[in-house]
């Protein structure tokens, strides 16, 4: 059984926060701007099933959607992921704009985050976590720009953004669409990376989805998902 830790990013308004977790949430293994501050979170705050399982998605309990980088190869691995979400438009005097209906009005916008995978040990699982709630996400897939010519890892360099590395494309693993209907708010989508030979680099990507609409409920007490919603919306600051 896997497992990575918790770091939590948030802005403290209107709940839009990204939370990356690396190393201490257990998981089972893959079949197929205000201030911005930090929390840990370690193995102490997991709840788990009768029987030691571990939730995998966020959903259906909490509105996120959950992407992980998997390193099955002996070299370092750094996942560029990319999401794009409709996000709330500010309208300069610290609320978001609306339209004539008061209903709030949206624009396009993209995120890239670097996941520096290691070949061993826990750190060769890493993932972030992108709420959903209020501003859906619905494109997330490699690269910067999400471009098959691009590259969607680095493979054996430093990371950090130091690109070191040698980048490796993905032309067969096409961005995954909310629209069409590859994933939903509340799945896990996992990028994993694994040794091949003949293709440049020695390492390909494949991808897949686990259904957040599939996790079961039991659990003994709230979802780890359920509580990282509780802990961030417990940071907001009420709307001037």
């Amino acid at each position: 059984m896997r497992g990575f830790g918790v770091s939590v990013f948030f802005r403290q308004r209107f709940f839009r926060q990204l939370l990356l977790l690396a190393g201490a949430l257990a998981i089972l293994p893959v079949a197929s701007a205000c201030n911005a501050n930090a929390t840990l979170f370690n193995s102490a705050f997991l709840n788990t099933f009768v029987g030691g399982q571990v939730p995998v998605t966020p959903g259906p309990v909490a509105a996120f959607v959950l992407v992980r980088g998997v390193n099955d190869t002996s070299q370092t691995v750094e996942f560029i992921v990319t999401v794009e979400r409709e996000a709330l438009r500010p309208d300069g005097t610290g609320g978001f704009e609306q339209d004539e209906f008061g209903n709030f009005i949206t624009e396009p916008q993209r995120n890239t985050v670097r996941l520096l995978t290691q070949p061993t040990g826990l750190a060769s699982d890493l993932g972030v976590l992108f709420d959903c709630n209020l501003e859906p996400v619905t494109v997330v897939g490699l690269g910067e720009n999400l471009l098959p010519d691009e590259p969607a890892i680095f493979v054996g360099g430093q990371g950090a953004g130091n690109q070191t590395g040698f980048g490796v494309t993905a032309p067969n693993l096409n961005p995954l669409r909310l629209d069409i209907g590859n994933f939903n708010c509340g799945d896990t989508i996992v990028f994993q990376a694994f040794g091949a030979s003949g293709v440049a680099g020695g390492v390909v990507v494949q991808s897949f989805l686990l259904p957040g609409s599939e996790q079961p409920g039991q659990f003994v007490g709230p979802s780890t998902f359920e509580n990282l919603a509780a802990f961030l919306e417990s940071q907001q600051t009420p709307q001037e």
